[in-house]
């Protein structure tokens, strides 16, 4: 006899442990409000799970990357688009220049294009967050130094053609800047057609101003060019971006569906466990009195 009531408690006691157990997995899910918080929690869905996890933490790590080159390309093509501005004044005044001007007017040209040509270096010069957009490689280094004499312009010795690139997917790696030779320094040197201008100015020599003013045009279309091919890649890193955005959304959704908790049926369970477990301690309790008092006997 006492055998079997031995049995009968450690059959209680086990129900009550497993109850217990149940009803913490519940509390846990309902508290973080994923059934999946370990491998052991559904075998089954596990290395779906994972492998979407990985996927949607690549995901965030090629649009963290996307996002900054395009922030990057923005900053340096606003600052490509007040260069092309710069150009067409210039151009402007080389117009005017040729069509007949008195000696103050070539003086208050001349020193419109010496301001042009430190405005020119200081877009040559633009930062993002700390980055010189235009100096190739080295965004640490200044590209461009006016000389103290305002007679040239001198690129950063350590180059200023060298290329950015990021990677925003599985062996997709590319460029995102326009290096400060292509934009600057390309097949016409911007800042000495600016130099050249000033200095015809000065000493009001309109057979070189009217010179000068195909090289100023031929400097802007170059600016131009180099400005569109930005634009362009802006947009189809816009696109990648969005595509991802568009993938996480669906991945996110898939992820809930296995992940989530089921809220009102946790709840239900956790509500039956929980009467589970008051009826097994009730009827533990009673068996541990009879036992106690077949001992006394």
């Amino acid at each position: 006899m006492r055998v079997t009531q031995n049995y009968s408690i450690h059959s209680l006691l086990q129900r009550v442990s497993d109850a217990r157990e149940r009803i913490q997995t519940l509390q846990f899910n309902l508290a973080t409000g994923k059934r999946i918080n370990r491998m052991s929690d559904d075998p089954e869905h596990i290395e779906t799970v994972l492998r979407y996890s990985n996927l949607l933490k690549n995901h965030e790590r090629f649009e963290k990357n996307l996002q900054n080159a395009i922030d990057f390309m923005s900053i340096s093509s606003q600052a490509l688009d007040d260069a092309i501005d710069t150009m067409s004044h210039a151009k402007e005044l080389a117009v005017k220049g040729v069509t007949g001007t008195n000696n103050e007017e070539w003086e208050a040209m001349a020193e419109q294009v010496n301001q042009m040509l430190k405005q020119m270096v200081d877009l040559g010069n633009t930062r993002f967050n700390g980055r010189y957009v235009f100096g190739g490689s080295y965004t640490n280094e200044q590209p461009f130094t006016l000389k103290a004499d305002e007679s040239k312009v001198d690129a950063n010795s350590n180059g200023i053609d060298g290329a950015l690139k990021t990677e925003f997917g599985d062996q997709r790696i590319e460029q995102y800047n326009v290096t400060g030779q292509d934009a600057f320094m390309g097949t016409v040197d911007v800042f000495q057609t600016l130099v050249d201008l000033r200095d015809a100015f000065k000493a009001h020599d309109d057979s070189a101003v009217q010179s000068l003013i195909d090289q100023v045009e031929q400097a802007t279309d170059q600016i131009v060019q180099q400005n569109g091919k930005l634009g362009s890649k802006i947009n189809r890193f816009e696109l990648y971006l969005q595509q991802y955005q568009s993938q996480d959304v669906k991945l996110q959704e898939f992820l809930s569906g296995i992940e989530d908790t089921d809220v009102a049926k946790a709840i239900t369970e956790l509500q039956i466990e929980q009467t589970g477990l008051t009826t097994a301690l009730q009827v533990l309790s009673q068996t541990l009195n009879i036992s106690l008092v077949d001992f006394m006997k």
